[in-house]
């Protein structure tokens, strides 16, 4: 409003263990864990590390359901976080939201996870700075995760984002009914056009709506397409994604290997040079057994 500025962050993100779906996913979602839980708690302290410097203290919503695969993400989301030295200041809320608020029910929303969300972010406050509002910093955010991060976490995002565009446009002194309810439709139709463009993004299609008979018709198209999608062109966008992060995309067997015996600088060559690397480690590499909680392999680069 003028010079004067409020903003509220969210942060959305898959769960962070190194997980699959692999093969045809019709109709259910086949997971798989690719590391124990002991191999996947570094990479999950360094995020949640980066998080907290980054957007100050982290509260956790987790909307994965508690059937099928799921489930075991979901589970060993639970057990990694509770393991770890982040489970006295990370609290996780669990929402099933296809079990309680399918079909994105408000009234749900509203009724069983706001009073859950609501302390902490009145907690977390709102970021305000300008000539005529007085200086607030927000001090932590929720991150928020379904399976793809799709149509469940933006409903939760665009019912807290409305929920706090209140305190914002108090914030800025623009309390009058007719300016809060333009914004708020405003924001509705913002907030419904980032679950599109997302969609459109992770999936080729619009995301899902389902409030109605015309929209369940049209979520029925949407999910065949999403289907034929996911099925038939995410791999060719996975190589895309690891040319441009690694420089190359080679075969997953030396991928793994090179990850264990390099860092991430190190995996830019070619797959060739990854190969030979791989099938000679034993040339530059030794084992020494080490004593601790657990017993630790200890693989030292020459």
């Amino acid at each position: 409003m003028d010079d004067d500025v409020s903003s509220f962050v969210q942060i959305r993100g898959s769960v962070p263990l190194f997980w699959e779906q692999p093969g045809l996913q019709v109709g259910s979602h086949h997971l798989r864990l690719n590391r124990g839980l002991e191999a996947n708690a570094p990479a999950f302290d360094r995020h949640m590390m980066l998080l907290k410097e980054q957007y100050g203290k982290q509260v956790i919503v987790n909307l994965l359901g508690s059937r099928g695969g799921e489930e075991v993400l979901n589970r060993a989301f639970k057990k990694l976080l509770w393991a770890s030295s982040h489970a006295e200041d990370t609290p996780m809320i669990n929402f099933d939201y296809h079990q309680f608020a399918k079909g994105g029910k408000t009234e749900k929303l509203e009724n069983l996870l706001r009073p859950q969300l609501k302390l902490h972010w009145e907690d977390f406050g709102i970021f305000t700075k300008g000539k005529n509002v007085s200086p607030r910093l927000q001090t932590g955010a929720f991150r928020m995760n379904c399976l793809d991060c799709l149509d469940r976490t933006n409903s939760v995002q665009s019912f807290v984002a409305l929920e706090i565009l209140l305190a914002q446009l108090e914030s800025l002194g623009l309390n009058s009914k007719s300016i809060t309810e333009r914004f708020v439709e405003s924001y509705k139709a913002m907030w419904t056009l980032n679950g599109h463009n997302l969609s459109r993004v992770f999936t080729g299609s619009r995301a899902l709506e389902g409030k109605h008979k015309v929209g369940k018709l049209k979520d029925g198209a949407r999910s065949v397409s999403r289907t034929i999608q996911s099925n038939f062109f995410d791999a060719v966008k996975q190589e895309a994604i690891n040319l441009l992060l690694l420089g190359d995309f080679f075969s997953e067997e030396y991928a793994d290997k090179g990850k264990m015996l390099m860092d991430h600088t190190a995996l830019l060559v070619t797959p060739s040079i990854l190969k030979a690397m791989s099938e000679r480690q034993f040339e530059f590499t030794s084992f020494k057994k080490m004593k601790s909680e657990h017993c630790h392999l200890k693989i030292e680069l020459f």
